[in-house]
């Protein structure tokens, strides 16, 4: 059977990475390969996969101590895969992975694009090594970016414009009977999703949260997710007494992420440049599928999300690192259910507009040349 898709990732079933999924799962879901190429210790290693690829045709490398490049024997297979299937377009996931098979895949034969996200167009771009990666990749048939930012910053760097495609991004549109706010406590429902490392700022979001907390006894917080800022997260949490106003969940299976978004009030998002290493977002999934569920955002002015939430249309932006006026923001929005609804709304519309499946998959294949029959099957564009 013919599959002209393959999608060529790191790992499969990271719990952050259900971008990814929708990929190798829905984009065309019956005309898709994927083939993984894992690091050692990687999080598809270290934990139990989130995720899978739901039964399409897979080649998972194995890990290799030292992650050398691709040997002989990999590639061959890489090889054999690709013609056993009849692919004619691999879509390659990060920008920083697709240099280790972009000689290969190139000799094959076969339309190369490559899809970058978050740490791509930032901590990525301050290194000298990785610029001069990237500068190879005018040799590929086009990148897709989530957003205008990281087109710019590819092109500054003397990428072709006319290679470069923003595509947004897609989420789940849930239902009306989906998404349940009756909350006869009285209580306004904040939830933040991200990973706790220094790009997303967890300690800055608490701190917006409890300043606002102290004047509003009835807003409360769910934070989901982990990483190395955990014992941090928890810490503030204790010393500032926190422990009955907000819940850490630790990292969750995404329905039920979802299932805490959509019967929410607010979404709080504080991301940062991470003073570490300059890694930014991208445009955060979570703050897509709250706009989804109907709810407004309080974010910051960070890469891509202006692009996403509009101040005042959608929801609230501050800038980084100003827990002031994040807490002041949600002191406003918490006194006025009439305002979140306007802003949910408005923010709902936007995603059924511009960051639907259905939008994202119809320009995604336009652009990789391939299109869907009623079955799902493929015809290739050439």
């Amino acid at each position: 059977m013919s599959r002209p898709l393959c999608i060529l990732l790191p790992e499969i079933g990271v719990i952050s990475e259900t971008f990814l999924r929708w990929d190798a799962c829905e984009l065309l879901p019956r005309g898709t390969v994927v083939i993984a190429d894992p690091p050692p210790g990687g999080a598809s290693i270290r934990q139990r996969p989130a995720w899978d690829t739901d039964g399409r045709p897979t080649l998972a490398l194995t890990p290799i101590p030292g992650d050398p490049p691709p040997s002989p024997e990999r590639m061959a297979a890489v090889a054999d895969f690709l013609t056993e299937h009849r692919v004619e377009v691999v879509l390659v996931e990060y920008l920083d992975f697709a240099d280790r098979w972009l000689d290969v895949l190139l000799k094959q034969g076969v339309r190369v694009w490559l899809r970058g996200h978050g740490v791509d167009f930032s901590a990525r771009l301050r290194e000298q090594r990785w610029r001069e990666v990237y500068r190879r990749y005018d040799r590929v048939d086009g990148i897709v970016v989530p957003s205008h930012v990281a087109a710019e910053a590819l092109v500054a760097l003397g990428l072709p414009s006319e290679k470069i495609h923003v595509v947004r991004y897609s989420v789940d549109l849930p239902t009306i009977a989906d998404v349940s706010r009756t909350n006869s406590s009285g209580e306004v429902r904040c939830v933040a999703v991200g990973r706790l490392v220094p790009k997303k700022a967890p300690l800055l979001l608490l701190e917006s949260f409890r300043r606002a907390a102290t004047r509003n006894p009835a807003i409360v917080l769910d934070l989901v997710g982990n990483g190395p800022l955990m014992t941090d997260v928890r810490r503030y949490v204790d010393e500032h007494v926190l422990a009955s106003r907000v819940r850490v969940h630790g990292s969750l299976p995404h329905a039920d992420t979802l299932a805490l978004i959509r019967s929410a009030d607010l979404l709080l998002h504080h991301a940062v440049t991470s003073p570490q290493d300059g890694d930014t977002e991208g445009q955060p999934l979570a703050i897509l599928e709250a706009m989804a569920a109907g709810l407004p955002v309080i974010a910051t002015r960070h890469a891509g999300i202006p692009e996403a939430v509009i101040d005042g249309v959608h929801g609230r932006l501050v800038a980084e690192q100003d827990v002031a006026d994040m807490a002041a923001a949600l002191l406003d929005l918490a006194a006025s259910p009439l305002e979140r609804r306007r802003l949910g709304l408005a923010a709902r519309a936007a995603i059924e507009e511009r960051h639907s499946h259905d939008v994202a998959r119809r320009i995604l294949l336009q652009l990789l040349g391939l299109t869907q029959t009623s079955n799902d099957e493929r015809v290739g564009s050439r």
